[in-house]
C-alpha cells in the first residue's frame, strides 16, 4: 500500500474514532456491524490498556477503535482522550444464579458509576465462565486430587495398605479416562474416607457440572435482563473459551448480544493444544468463528486472536520449550486477523500484549496488522456483499482439506473481496458464482496482481495461509 494512503487514512479513521465514541453509543447494525455514534465500524479491540502513555499513543494511532478498562473513572477518560471507546467487565455481579440481591446492588452501582462516561461503549461479563464450570472441577479431579492421593498413600507406613490404595487410585484415574465422572468422584470420596482423610476440595464434582453451568446460564439471563433495563445503550459482549458444545454454548448466548471466543493456535507444537478441534492449526480461528456464530444465530461475532507467544506465559515450561513455543510471526498474525474476517467476524480483539515488549517485533507487528485493516475501515466494515459465491482449486500434488474462502463486501457500488487461503500449501483458488461481475478486473495493490473475472469465475493463486485484499481496478485498462 502506498505509504501517503495508509498516514491519511490512518489520520482520517482516528478523526472518525474520536468523533465516534463522544457519544459513548454502540448499536448493532441488523447484519452484525457496530454503529458507533451513527457511522459503521469494524471493530478492533485490546485488552491491554497500556500504562505507558507512548504506548497507548501508538494503540491509537495503529486503529483500535475499543480497549478494555478497568472500572476506575480516570481509565475511561485517559481513554477518551486517546480517541478510543472502553468496555468494562461486570464480574460475577452479571450472574443472580447466586446472592442475586446483593449482586443486583453492586450491578446497579456499576452502571450508576459509568454508564453515563462517553468513552463506555461495551459491557463485558466473566470470561469463559461456561468452561470454567467444567474446568474447574475436572482440573482438580483428574490433576490436583491425584497428587493429594499419592502424597497421603505414600505416607502410610503398611506397604501392603499401600499398594492397595495405589491400586483403588489407579481405578478412579481410569473411570476418569472413560468420562464415567460420578463413579470416579464416589470412589474417590469413599477413598478418602478409607484413608482417614477429609477432600481437600469437597465442593469439586465435574458429574454435577452440567447442573452447574445450568443455573449459571439461568442467572446470567437475569442478570443481562436487569442489566439491559438500566441501560439499554451499550450491547453485552461474551468471550467463551475454544470448547463446549454448541448447545451450551447457545445457552449461555442469550446473555448476551455479541459473542465470540479466543483461540491461540500459534505456533503448532506438540506442546501446545489450545483447541480441541481436530484442527489445531492457523485456520482453527476460522472454524470457531463459524463456530460462535453457529452458537448465536443472528448475533454478531467478536474474535479475542492472539497478541502474545506462549513461551511468554509458560514461566514453568523449560527454556527449550519455551524457544520452541515462539511468539507469532507477521504472516501468522495477519492470516489469523483476515481468517476470522473471511469468516464473518464484526470484530477482533487482541489478548495477551501485556506479555511483549513495546519495543519487540511483536508488537510492532501487531499494530502493522491492525492498522492495515483499519486503513481500510469502510470496506470492513461496508455490508458483504450479496454474491453466492463457490470455491475450487486447480488440481494439485497436496491432500488438501482445507481450501479458499472468500467474503465479498459491497463499498458503494463496488465489490472488493477478501480472499484467504485455509490451506498451509499453495493453491490455486478457482471462484465460481461471479457472473454479475463478469468482465471486471481486480487488483491487490500490495503485490500488483491484476484478475479478471472472465465467465463468472476468478483463478487466484495463493500461498499457503495466504490473503488476497482484491479491489477493483479503477483505471481505464481495468473497466
Amino acid at each position: 500500500m502506498n505509504r501517503n494512503r495508509l498516514v491519511l487514512g490512518l489520520l482520517g479513521f482516528l478523526l472518525l474514532a474520536h468523533d465516534e465514541v463522544s457519544g459513548g453509543s454502540l448499536k448493532i447494525e441488523k447484519d452484525g456491524m457496530a454503529r458507533i455514534n451513527g457511522r459503521r465500524a469494524f471493530l478492533l479491540g485490546l485488552y491491554e490498556n497500556p500504562k505507558e502513555d507512548e504506548a497507548l499513543r501508538q494503540v491509537a494511532s495503529a486503529g483500535f477503535n475499543l480497549v478494555r478498562s478497568g472500572a476506575e473513572k480516570k481509565d475511561l477518560d485517559r481513554l477518551q482522550q486517546s480517541g478510543m471507546g472502553a468496555w468494562i467487565n461486570t464480574g460475577m455481579n452479571i450472574d443472580f444464579s447466586r446472592s442475586a440481591e446483593e449482586r443486583k446492588e453492586k450491578l446497579r452501582a456499576l452502571l450508576r458509576d459509568f454508564s453515563g462516561h462517553p468513552a463506555l461503549l461495551v459491557w463485558e461479563v466473566p470470561d469463559e465462565a461456561l468452561w470454567n464450570s467444567w474446568q474447574d472441577p475436572w482440573l482438580y479431579r483428574v490433576r490436583k486430587e491425584m497428587t493429594f492421593f499419592q502424597k497421603a498413600i505414600s505416607s502410610l507406613p503398611d506397604a501392603e495398605r499401600r499398594k492397595e490404595m495405589e491400586t483403588e487410585c489407579q481405578a478412579i484415574a481410569d473411570l476418569y479416562r472413560q468420562a464415567e465422572f460420578a463413579a470416579g468422584e464416589q470412589r474417590a470420596d469413599a477413598l478418602w474416607k478409607k484413608l482417614g482423610q477429609s477432600p481437600p476440595e469437597p465442593a469439586q464434582y465435574v458429574s454435577a457440572a452440567p447442573r452447574r453451568a445450568a443455573e449459571m446460564s439461568r442467572g446470567f439471563r437475569q442478570g443481562y435482563e436487569f442489566l439491559k433495563s438500566l441501560d439499554a445503550d451499550h450491547p453485552v459482549w461474551m468471550n467463551h473459551a475454544p470448547r463446549n458444545q454448541i448447545p451450551q454454548l447457545a445457552a449461555f448466548n442469550r446473555a448476551a448480544d455479541i459473542v465470540g471466543c479466543d483461540i491461540y493456535p500459534a505456533p503448532l507444537s506438540r506442546f501446545l493444544r489450545h483447541s480441541d478441534l481436530t484442527d489445531q492449526s492457523l485456520s482453527s480461528v476460522g472454524a470457531y468463528t463459524v463456530r460462535m456464530a453457529r452458537a448465536a444465530p443472528g448475533k454478531p461475532v467478536w474474535m479475542v486472536l492472539q497478541g502474545f507467544g506462549w513461551g511468554d506465559i509458560k514461566t514453568e515450561s523449560s527454556p527449550e520449550i519455551r524457544r520452541e513455543l515462539h511468539r507469532p510471526t507477521r504472516d501468522e498474525t495477519r492470516f489469523m486477523a483476515y481468517d476470522a474476517i473471511v469468516r464473518g467476524a464484526r470484530g477482533i480483539l487482541y489478548w495477551g500484549s501485556f506479555s511483549a515488549e513495546k519495543d519487540s517485533v511483536l508488537w510492532r507487528e501487531l499494530l502493522d496488522t491492525v492498522g492495515e485493516i483499519a486503513s481500510r475501515q469502510e470496506v470492513w466494515s461496508a455490508p458483504d456483499a450479496p454474491i453466492r459465491w463457490s470455491a475450487g482449486f486447480e488440481e494439485t500434488l497436496w491432500s488438501v482439506d482445507q481450501t479458499v474462502q472468500v467474503l465479498p463486501k459491497q463499498v458503494g457500488q463496488e465489490t472488493w473481496l477478501l480472499v484467504v487461503n485455509e490451506s498451509p500449501d499453495p493453491l490455486v483458488g478457482k471462484i465460481s458464482g461471479l457472473k454479475s461481475l463478469d468482465g471486471k478486473t481486480f487488483v491487490e495493490k500490495a503485490g500488483g496482481l491484476r484478475l479478471k473475472v472472465e465467465g463468472g469465475g476468478l483463478r487466484i493463486p495463493m500461498r499457503g495461509y495466504g490473503v488476497r485484499i482484491l479491489q477493483p481496478d479503477q483505471t481505464t485498462e481495468g473497466r
